[in-house]
């Protein structure tokens, strides 16, 4: 059932410090108010900001009319399908439970705790109990605990905007586009409103706001959503990570623009390095081109890793070359992967 939230923030601008507690807000589940007068967000953010603003006093006429574009989904009647959310976690209660829970559809959330300081309980949620075996076998090991028609695979540290955003993505789902049957729908990402520049960017480009659902490259496991009969029929692979990559080959994938999704991490190099190594080692057996190859292309990209020098980040350099070097170690150990 729909409940209203019991916290309020008043943002009255978008200030560094507006932003931070804009995040705040959103980790705690606050209802955020703007109003702050005839200026509100630039119309390039709008798209971006806009779907964590729950109502707005004192704007212009236009800057109404645009929020209202992109707005979080709203409630709607009818009671709709039924659909399980499966987070894995090691270390928290999910951070988006309250959003989850707080649907217009039946939605039953299903944590799957692992690791000694994964969650026990989880007020109505339900906390199963399972050893970690990769992102593939683990996950996949839950869709043989849904009865629902469809399953949403998340994370621990999303927050879902609106109460009709499940809705939404099933909806999208179930929807051909000019003949095409999609068979998964991923959320558009939103960075945390404090976010770094090259992380905001980075995802504004992998899912944009585009005015309509747009075919993805693959489904991403930040949120997307399955029909639960086609992962019995096609199981993620048990791979140890890039297991939503793996089982996007030849599937059509969707992404609908007005269902936001809250997602982001901080950059630092030691988790950046580990998670492309990983990942391009995946890239590499899937037999997709290895971004670095080798020592060539790896001398070759080191001055571009130079650039935010120039807006006064010398830790994202650090940063970048722990991706790049991730990506070259991935290539290797995915070529000897291949070998006999």
């Amino acid at each position: 059932m729909v409940q209203e939230a019991s916290k309020l923030l008043e943002l009255g601008g978008f200030q560094e410090n507006d932003l931070q507690r804009l995040s705040n807000a959103l980790r705690a589940g606050a209802r955020v108010e703007f109003s702050g007068g005839k200026q509100f967000v630039p119309q390039r953010d709008m798209a971006w900001l806009g779907p964590m603003i729950n109502g707005l006093t004192g704007v212009d006429d236009a800057s109404r009319k645009e929020w209202l574009r992109w707005r979080a989904p709203c409630a709607s009647e009818g009671k709709g399908p039924g659909v399980t959310v499966v987070i894995p976690s090691h270390r928290q209660i999910p951070i988006g439970l309250a959003g989850w829970l707080n649907q217009d559809v039946p939605v039953r959330v299903l944590i799957l705790s692992n690791g000694p300081q994964g969650p026990q309980e989880a007020g109505t949620a339900e906390v199963v109990r399972l050893p970690w075996k990769g992102h593939g076998a683990t996950r996949q090991a839950a869709v043989e605990m849904v009865q629902d028609d469809y399953i949403l695979l998340t994370v621990d540290d999303a927050v879902p905007l609106g109460a009709g955003f499940v809705r939404r993505l099933v909806n999208s789902l179930e929807a051909p586009c000019e003949g095409l049957v999609w068979d998964a729908m991923v959320a558009r990402q939103l960075p945390w409103p404090d976010a770094d520049r090259v992380t905001t960017e980075r995802i504004r480009k992998w899912t944009p706001a585009k005015s309509a659902v747009f075919r993805m490259p693959q489904s991403d496991h930040v949120c997307t959503l399955y029909r639960t009969a086609d992962l019995r029929a096609h199981p993620l692979p048990a791979v140890p990570i890039a297991e939503d990559a793996w089982w996007s080959i030849g599937k059509n994938i969707g992404c609908d623009p007005l269902a936001p999704v809250v997602h982001s991490h901080s950059r630092k190099p030691r988790p950046l390095y580990r998670r492309n190594r990983d990942i391009h080692r995946e890239r590499v057996r899937m037999g997709l081109t290895a971004t670095v190859s080798g020592p060539t292309q790896l001398l070759r990209a080191i001055p571009a890793t130079l650039r935010p020098l120039r807006y006064g980040q010398p830790l994202e350099v650090l940063n970048q070359v722990a991706e790049l070097f991730g990506q070259y170690r991935g290539a290797h150990l995915g070529d000897m992967d291949a070998k006999p």
